[in-house]
């Protein structure tokens, strides 16, 4: 359980460094106009990963309950749902404005030629 506290503090931390816009994105999200929305979605998808590690691992580190680790690992995906929902979404909505930024360059780039 102490490896997970630990991830999820990483987690934690790197998310909330990230809030204040320090944080290693991908070179093709550089530069956009739309760079400080990402980073700032980024940071708190970073921090919705963390918080359920945070639950489960305090949860569990007591060692007053005994529950076998099917339900265990049950619960800490129950506990991921949000976070993942939360991801879908935020992936989608970038890819298409990544996706739409490019078609874009490409057809200025076609009218610029002719």
């Amino acid at each position: 359980m102490d490896f997970l506290r630990l991830l999820a503090f990483g987690y934690l931390l790197y998310g909330i460094v990230g809030l204040f816009g320090f944080q290693k994105i991908p070179e093709a999200h550089r530069d956009r106009p739309w760079t400080k929305s990402y980073i700032r979605w980024q940071a708190v998808s970073w921090i919705l990963a963390a918080l359920p590690l945070l639950v489960y691992s305090f949860y569990f580190s007591s060692g007053q309950c005994m529950v076998s680790l099917g339900k265990r690992i049950g619960l800490l995906l129950l506990l991921f749902v949000p976070t993942i929902i939360f991801e879908v979404i935020r992936s989608r909505k970038f890819s298409r404005l990544l996706k739409g930024e490019k078609e874009r360059e490409k057809a200025e780039e076609g009218r610029e030629r002719q």
